[in-house]
């Protein structure tokens, strides 16, 4: 199993910050994949960044694009051969106030048209981020029987693998940046063992 890492947006992408501007998404984000990825590989896993640039790269346009990478991957060792996940944090407005009190926690987030794989993967990973104490109360999903969000989200919707976007925490809480600067092993832990649920999961059904 090929497990694509991606680290969302980039430093030349406006906003996505905590309202200080200490915290920057795209650094968080990408040092946050350099962790997984490196983790998952030391564990024997093949794990791969999608995006390695410092800049942003368009999820689905021009002749470079984020699902444009996936989808070659794809096409060249078969999308049931790989997976996909998108690592950001969230917030709960772009106004550029702290939002203290309001949304909180991790989600994982599918396409509105995602595979049950890919909800799977989102619920694998979710499971761990709650075992993890990263659940918060944007974690209401949970009472529905199911740990993922569905969103129109074109790194999910657009590659042919099963794709999930996790959210860690809010950058426009002061709560969150703390949980996203001082708990990056919790953090990187939760999606590291969520993917290796999930792969040994498929593997079972495969048996």
């Amino acid at each position: 199993m090929i497990i694509l890492i991606d680290n969302g947006h980039g430093f030349d992408t406006k906003g996505k910050c905590s309202p200080d501007g200490k915290y920057q998404e795209w650094a968080w984000a990408r040092e946050m994949a350099h962790m997984i990825a490196g983790e998952l590989t030391k564990r024997g896993y093949d794990a791969r960044l999608l995006v390695p640039e410092r800049e942003d790269i368009a999820i689905n346009s021009g002749t470079d694009s984020r699902v444009k990478r996936v989808n070659q991957i794809c096409d060249l060792y078969g999308k049931e051969n790989v997976i996909l996940v998108s690592i950001h944090s969230n917030a709960n407005s772009n106004d550029g106030k702290w939002h203290d009190g309001e949304w909180s926690g991790f989600v994982a987030e599918v396409s509105l048209n995602a595979s049950q794989k890919s909800k799977w993967l989102a619920d694998a990973i979710w499971a761990r981020a709650i075992e993890a104490g990263l659940k918060g109360n944007r974690a209401v999903i949970e009472k529905q029987g199911r740990r993922f969000i569905q969103q129109n989200l074109g790194i999910c919707r657009d590659t042919k693998c099963p794709a999930v976007l996790t959210e860690s925490a809010f950058h426009d809480t002061h709560d969150g940046v703390k949980l996203l600067t001082g708990s990056k092993e919790r953090i990187m832990l939760a999606h590291v063992d969520g993917i290796i649920d999930y792969i040994n999961y498929i593997n079972s059904l495969q048996s």
